[in-house]
């Protein structure tokens, strides 16, 4: 591991801005050192060697003007070159202020000279120019000026080359100097541009070394490995991080463990209550508005087909909901008729309840119902055995009462009867009054036979053999109405029962059947071998029963035709409750009625 990496995250932050300060600084300082340098070469041209080149140009141009202007006033007598000539001469005096230096040796030599020359214009020639003789002037000039000029100029000339010279010495080196600077400091800038991108660069990569690895380690546990601890070796902040980050992992591992052993505690006590819902012999559903959780018990599972809403199917659709804008209709032990998977109508006990929270607020609601049709039938039974009891006790009481005096009766009207001529008889209508005392005399015989039926005598038949027997007796009647009679029964259908009480019900069913179809229709008789229980299904097409009506159709003295005892059918009830059976009406107005009578192959005892 690289020293770097070692450092903490402020220390690799503080590092790095200090090595960038430090490229910058270098750059800076070699630009300024280099800039400095060039700036006092120019400062000592233009404080030394070019003020000496100025100078000596000054005085070699003072000189040739006070020469050409005194040779020019000798040869021309003019005074205008006389004027310029004491100009110049006055003017001569300011070269006097040059520093004497080393460097300006051969400038104090050639001033030294002009020195000269100006004391032989002021002691000499300036006497002889007021005196006005002129020929002694040329004469100064030919033998004193001139010769010191010449001495001037070569000096002049050396010094002005060896300025020169000197000049253009220091002018290359000065641009020597600054292409050096330019260079080095070009360079030193391409290589600390360098040099920071590649700190930049690895200071990058190296400050985001840790980050990267938290960041990948951080991703694994939040893919759910909840309690993975992340490895950083690194002593910086990311390290306290990196350690509490590693608290809060086993927490949260902590807590989901936690939660999944509450969960698994809720599942079991979810899977002891749906176990204890499908042991009940009711139908429960339960629906939570929250979570929208719904629990179907296995007992309304096999009772009711359900609807989109999860509710039991009956007529009413706003049973569950109420109308709009109403509250929901809560009840409790209510009759109600709903549907099975095969769509066939039961009566159940009902009760719609909600559930609530801890807060008393409506969270859910449960529906528990209860399949009654075995406890109505039971109570209908019961009901009818009630009805049966005072019928038979009241035809126990009259039945001989009122046969003895019938008996007497039809004796008599008989007797008389056969006396009187046939027009008496008509007149006094005798054989009505016979044929009303006959129909009495049947209903007490009914009436006795509903109260106390006689045991069924068993012995085996066919089926189809019974029906034979029987349809000569109706076909007559039915052929009349333009009934057709279908025979539907399976072959070699045989069981155990009585015989003469069988083609009684038949009879009874078959009369009451061609009596409803005034207008022709058919009539079915049919049969079907389920388990060790025959079904003979007796079917018309006549007008069927209302539903008002249905509910009562056993009911004695109930009956719906004008001429009617009201007693057919709970007789050929009674017979078959008799033989163990069941007898069952199933009718819709306008389409028809069918009876099924469910009898066993066995009578009770044998196999």
């Amino acid at each position: 591991m690289s020293p770097f990496r070692s450092l903490g995250f402020q220390k690799k932050i503080m590092l790095s801005y200090l090595v960038m300060m430090l490229l910058i600084g270098c750059v800076t300082t070699l630009f300024s050192y280099q800039m400095t340098k060039v700036t006092s070469d120019e400062m000592h041209l233009t404080q030394n060697v070019l003020p000496q080149a100025s100078a000596l140009l000054d005085v070699k141009n003072q000189l040739y003007l006070k020469t050409y202007a005194l040779k020019m006033y000798t040869l021309t007598r003019q005074p205008s070159f006389l004027d310029q000539y004491y100009t110049n001469l006055v003017n001569s005096a300011r070269f006097s202020s040059v520093p004497k230096t080393e460097e300006n040796g051969e400038l104090l030599t050639v001033i030294d000279l002009i020195s000269q020359l100006d004391f032989i214009f002021l002691n000499k020639i300036n006497p002889l120019l007021q005196a006005g003789n002129v020929t002694a002037v040329s004469y100064v000039l030919e033998t004193d000026v001139q010769p010191k000029i010449n001495e001037l100029e070569r000096h002049l000339t050396y010094s002005l080359n060896r300025l020169e010279y000197q000049t253009n010495k220091e002018f290359q080196k000065t641009n020597e100097t600054l292409k050096v600077s330019l260079i080095l400091t070009y360079s030193v800038s391409v290589a600390s541009i360098l040099f920071g991108l590649f700190c930049t660069f690895y200071f990058r990569r190296e400050l985001l070394r840790p980050i990267r690895s938290l960041i990948e380690q951080v991703r694994e546990v939040s893919k759910g490995t909840f309690g993975q601890q992340i490895v950083y070796d690194t002593k910086d902040e990311f390290h306290e991080l990196a350690q509490e980050f590693n608290k809060m992992s086993t927490s949260i591992a902590r807590l989901f463990q936690q939660d999944e052993a509450r969960r698994q505690v809720l599942e079991e006590e979810k899977n002891v209550r749906e176990q204890i819902l499908n042991s009940l012999p009711v139908g429960v559903i339960t629906r939570h508005f929250h979570s929208e959780w719904v629990h179907i018990n296995q007992k309304a599972k096999e009772l009711v087909r359900l609807d989109s809403s999860h509710f039991p199917m009956t007529k009413d659709p706003d049973l569950w909901s109420g109308g709009p804008g109403e509250q929901t209709p809560w009840f409790e032990n209510r009759k109600i008729s709903l549907y099975r998977e095969n769509e066939t109508p039961f009566t159940a006990l009902v009760s719609y309840v909600p559930l609530r929270n801890q807060h008393d607020q409506e969270a859910g609601w449960m529906v528990a119902f209860s399949d009654i049709t075995e406890q109505e039938q039971v109570q209908d039974y019961l009901h009818q055995s009630e009805k049966l009891a005072m019928v038979g006790q009241l035809a126990a009481g009259a039945a001989h009462e009122i046969r003895n005096p019938l008996t007497v009766i039809y004796g008599f009207i008989q007797l008389l009867q056969q006396r009187l001529p046939e027009e008496e008889r008509d007149r006094h209508y005798l054989p009505l009054i016979l044929q009303e005392i006959e129909r009495v005399n049947h209903i007490v015989t009914e009436l006795l036979m509903l109260s106390k039926p006689s045991e069924p005598n068993y012995r085996e038949v066919s089926l189809t053999e019974v029906l034979h027997s029987i349809l000569p007796l109706m076909k007559g009647e039915a052929a009349l109405h333009g009934i057709e009679i279908v025979d539907l029964l399976e072959k070699d259908t045989r069981l155990e029962v009585d015989v003469e009480q069988l083609k009684q019900i038949l009879l009874n069913l078959m009369k009451n059947s061609i009596e409803a179809m005034k207008h022709g229709g058919s009539l079915c008789i049919g049969s079907k071998v389920i388990d060790s229980t025959v079904q003979i299904r007796v079917a018309d097409t006549g007008s069927g029963i209302p539903p008002e009506h249905l509910v009562r159709i056993f009911d004695p003295f109930f009956s719906l035709k004008e001429e009617g005892t009201g007693l057919g059918l709970p007789i050929s009830r009674r017979m078959v409750e008799n033989h163990g059976g069941s007898m069952q009406i199933f009718s819709e107005p306008g389409k028809g009625t069918e009876i099924v009578i469910s009898l066993p192959l066995c009578r009770h005892g044998r196999a």
